[in-house]
């Protein structure tokens, strides 16, 4: 079953992404965990995150599927800063629906390949009873800073 979230994440470059304003902050999207080859985000549902028909919009599965794929093949050890990938492609599939009363969801990432400039992930969307709503796969390049 996937877990509530507890309070503040092992590292503390995590925390400052989750303090920083922007989309991730905006959409309720929270880092809970990001190592090597893996990244795990959960957003408290709230009725701004619903469609007209009362269901979780899939976009924002969507945006969370992205977030999370782009992370887990650009993670970097401490001291280095972490930077999320860049999108060249994301696949969705969309399997069953979340409501309101299912009270948070979950993004679980993972990447599954790599070559010299590319990585491969893919990743879902979880209810908090471990029920699969939404599926992606993608093609990512690994983050770095931006340049001056």
């Amino acid at each position: 079953m996937s877990q509530p979230m507890t309070g503040a994440a092992k590292d503390k470059r995590i925390d400052a992404l989750n303090r920083a304003g922007g989309f991730n902050r905006v959409n309720g999207i929270v880092i809970l965990d990001w190592q090597d080859g893996m990244a795990l985000l959960r957003v408290d549902l709230t009725a701004d995150h619903l469609n007209p028909l009362g269901l979780v919009h899939g976009g924002l599965y969507n945006s969370m599927l992205d977030v999370a794929l782009a992370m887990c093949g650009s993670f970097r050890p401490e001291p280095d800063d972490l930077y999320p990938g860049l999108t060249l492609s994301l696949t969705m599939q969309y399997l069953s629906a979340m409501r309101l009363d299912d009270g948070f969801a979950t993004a679980r990432a993972r990447r599954i390949g790599a070559g010299r400039s590319l990585f491969f992930a893919e990743g879902e969307i979880l209810a908090p009873n471990d029920r699969l709503v939404a599926s992606a796969s993608g093609v990512f390049k690994p983050g770095r800073p931006p340049s001056a």
